[in-house]
């Protein structure tokens, strides 16, 4: 799953079932690849954008996102629409079911979900707590599978939903883990983060300093850094091919300094059975 991390637009987090409003990556203009097929880049990076957006869009609205002409934008869609990859709405255009059943498909046929599911179900503490499954997407958190428990905090991010990596456990297990090179390509061109809470990062030192300190003890934690009153301890899976963690969630006040270490072993032992199934 390679996406340049420049283009990417973050989704906000969320909680409660309610949005919160979190500014999106600031990065500088990006210059269009140079590939053997424009028309095939651009219809991926139109999908990507539809994706992205809670609402329809407006040919004007893509067009003024992806800097194409509208001509180029309506040939585009009128394509992806032939093949049922989008459908044209009252108020817009919006990805069609052949993108879900896309995804689906991929998802089903992954070890490791089914080794995710297998694992946290026979964990003692896992199993009833919110146990998530994500990649790395650029700069974003793409989530794969996730245990609600019985312990659910209310997510309205799905399987296949996005948020910014800096704000999350998950993201910042992922990102702590990968080469020094690698990350400073994810954030070379990043001249401000998203910062849905008071906890947030505010520069990329602080986060590079926060991304130290995970590796040297092994896990990482959000400290109500993506969502207020919520807490996620994440542990990294692996990062070649695609970067992979795992992480729980939970409401702050139950994440007690004698309950948070037991929950990082079962992170850990479910982190490497994924590893483990990931190498058959």
């Amino acid at each position: 799953m390679s996406v340049d991390p420049r283009a990417r637009l973050a989704c906000p987090p969320t909680s409660y079932g309610r949005p919160v409003v979190a500014e999106a990556y600031a990065v500088e203009p990006v210059v269009e690849p140079d590939v053997p097929s424009p028309a095939a880049y651009r219809a991926g990076m139109l999908l990507s954008l539809m994706g992205r957006s809670r609402e329809a869009l407006t040919i004007t609205q893509i067009s003024a996102q992806l800097g194409l002409p509208k001509s180029s934008v309506s040939n585009l869609l009128t394509s992806l629409g032939a093949a049922d990859m989008v459908r044209r709405g009252p108020r817009g255009w919006h990805l069609a079911y052949r993108v879900l059943e896309l995804s689906h498909s991929m998802l089903i046929s992954a070890s490791m979900v089914t080794e995710f599911r297998r694992t946290v179900a026979g964990l003692p503490l896992l199993s009833g707590e919110t146990t998530l499954l994500a990649v790395l997407d650029g700069l974003d958190v793409v989530y794969v599978a996730r245990n609600d428990g019985s312990q659910p905090v209310r997510f309205v991010n799905e399987t296949g939903s996005r948020t910014p990596a800096v704000v999350t456990a998950l993201g910042k297990a992922m990102l702590a883990a990968l080469e020094p090179d690698e990350l400073e390509a994810r954030l070379d061109r990043v001249t401000r983060l998203p910062r849905p809470t008071e906890r947030s990062h505010r520069t990329t030192a602080a986060l590079r300093a926060d991304l130290a300190a995970i590796r040297e003890r092994g896990f990482s934690v959000d400290d109500e850094q993506g969502v207020t009153g919520v807490i996620c301890l994440g542990v990294a899976v692996t990062v070649d091919p695609t970067p992979t963690a795992v992480s729980v969630t939970m409401i702050s006040r139950r994440a007690t300094p004698e309950y948070r270490p037991r929950l990082v072993g079962e992170l850990r032992t479910l982190a490497l059975n994924l590893f483990r199934a990931d190498q058959l």
